[in-house]
């Protein structure tokens, strides 16, 4: 499949993740001499995983380690403006969304889109209606 921006292909990308029930981020890009994208890569987003931490370290907050080292990818190859998936790795080493959790899937949607829906479907008191749409 063919598309024509970097936005259009991060698009596809997290409309296939959030059907699959997983969700992307953004990672490696390559660029030619005059700086313009040759390919682009869009991961899982328990991609990599934390280094070593210092325990001595006193934080604000503990986040929860959500990074498995999965190594799942979609790769971009840009011709001539064309963008096309080069390369795909669709094996995860983690468990993928349930349909009835896909709503949990934190990048499926804009968060603009999100809360469009959110607003309009809570002030009709419909949020039931709402994860249908989600899944």
């Amino acid at each position: 499949m063919d598309v024509h921006s970097d936005k259009a292909a991060y698009d596809l990308c997290n409309a296939y993740a959030l059907k699959k029930g997983f969700s992307i981020r953004k990672w490696h890009i390559r660029r030619d001499a005059t700086n313009n994208i040759r390919q682009r890569e869009f991961v899982c987003s328990k991609k990599g995983i934390y280094e070593d931490q210092d325990f001595c370290e006193v934080k604000k907050l503990n986040r929860l380690d959500t990074r498995t080292g999965c190594k799942a990818m979609i790769r971009f190859t840009v011709d001539n403006g064309v963008w096309t998936i080069s390369h795909v790795n669709s094996e995860h080493n983690h468990e993928l969304a349930k349909p009835e959790d896909k709503y949990l899937v934190l990048m499926g949607m804009s968060l603009v889109l999100w809360l469009e829906l959110v607003l309009t479907l809570a002030s009709q008191a419909c949020f039931k209606e709402m994860i249908k749409c989600l899944i």
